[in-house]
């Protein structure tokens, strides 16, 4: 069903109101126009809020499994993301503790051999490398000891870096061990998340496929019935009394008025005559006759003249008017919510018939439109005036 755009509606809406201030003055006069304003843009509101819930609701079932199948596999597609990240994050991590470790062994063995050191210097803080160069016996000897000492202070100062330099890179691998081992958690949580989401996605499709399941059946069985019902209703038609119609309503004869017709209610087709596939469910059935949609709050209108030959409740079309026009020819007029005629009744073309009802296969209201001859269904998109000559008309 192709809606309105918002803001034609809201245009409406608007309209409305306008009109409904201009034609009561004194309504208008007693209102307060903030007051006023305030109502129409709740109304507007409400419009909207209607438009978009109608929408919703236009969506299939089928549209709405298709949805949620996309859906599962964005997830799927999702949740192999993070198990890919975290077997690498996971992979980092076991290579990083590795290296941390190794880097411990490392700075334990300097650890151990800066305590020798510390214990050597301590030593020799009394007067140890004073005495090594006081031991000199000449300058050249001198010169070679003070360059030895210069040595080992050097090798003890690197020893002393080194260690500095281990320490730092080792803080450096916790804190990255620490962040990666943060990630992993993140991962984690998002994943499980992702797992809940696609277990509810799951179970939703489940359940919608189940209810299609469910709803099959019993639409197959509604079918079978309304097949029951037209073989039925085809024998109580040839079981009709055949009486004379009065020449002022019959005039030159049904068959001549075809594709002449006018229309029972001026909306459009929903369901058509013949092969008809249900898009929700995915049924093939075959149709006798038209579902219209009539526009809101008219009421369906007798196509020509004739005798009411049956108005009451029929299995598979609910309250059913049957016209009889003649030389075997009738109208059907099914999903009534109420009959204004009884049977017996003579009427004229245009003579309103009842009222329409929601239909059992769309959510909306909608007329059951039929033509016979002698019992056989025929296609009454052949009997009813083209659309297009009516609208030439108006023009």
């Amino acid at each position: 069903m192709p809606l309105l755009p918002l803001k034609a509606i809201l245009l409406s809406v608007l309209l409305i109101f306008i009109a409904i201030s201009f034609l009561n003055p004194s309504m208008a006069g007693a209102a307060d126009p903030k007051k006023k304003l305030s109502d129409i843009q709740k109304k507007i509101q409400s419009t909207m809020q209607k438009v978009k819930e109608s929408r919703q609701k236009e969506k299939s079932v089928l549209e709405r499994i298709g949805d949620i199948d996309r859906s599962i596999k964005k997830k799927e597609r999702e949740l192999k993301d993070y198990d890919k990240r975290m077997s690498r994050t996971q992979a980092k991590i076991t290579n990083l503790s590795e290296e941390i470790r190794r880097l411990n062994t490392k700075l334990g063995s300097r650890q151990g051999h800066l305590k020798e050191r510390l214990r050597a210097l301590y030593k020799q803080q009394y007067g140890g490398y004073a005495l090594l160069l006081i031991s000199a016996t000449d300058y050249q000897e001198l010169i070679k000891k003070s360059k030895y000492i210069s040595m080992i202070a050097y090798y003890d100062k690197r020893i002393i870096n080194k260690y500095s330099l281990d320490i730092k890179e080792i803080n450096s691998k916790k804190r990255e061990l620490e962040s990666l081992g943060e990630k992993l958690r993140t991962n984690k949580n998002l994943a499980q998340k992702m797992q809940k989401s696609l277990q509810t996605d799951r179970i939703k499709k489940d359940k919608l496929l189940a209810m299609i399941r469910s709803k099959r059946k019993s639409y197959e069985k509604s079918i079978k019935e309304l097949e029951a019902s037209s073989k039925k209703l085809r024998k109580m038609m040839k079981r009709l009394k055949k009486k004379k119609l009065p020449k002022s309503i019959v005039g030159k004869g049904f068959r001549s008025l075809k594709g002449r017709l006018p229309w029972p209610v001026s909306g459009r087709v929903v369901i058509p005559y013949g092969k008809y596939k249900d898009p929700e469910f995915n049924i093939t059935t075959y149709k006798n006759g038209i579902e219209l949609k009539p526009a809101a709050g008219e009421t369906p209108k007798a196509v020509a003249g004739g005798r009411v030959v049956y108005a009451d409740w029929f299995k598979g079309y609910g309250l059913l008017l049957i016209i009889d026009h003649g030389s075997g020819y009738h109208s059907l007029y099914g999903n009534l919510s109420e009959i204004f005629l009884e049977t017996g009744n003579i009427l004229i073309e245009g003579t309103v018939v009842g009222k329409t009802g929601k239909s059992r296969l769309l959510n909306f209201p909608t007329l059951y439109f039929e033509i016979r001859h002698k019992g056989k269904p025929l296609d009454p998109m052949k009997w009813l005036k083209r659309k297009a000559r009516i609208k030439k008309r108006i023009k």
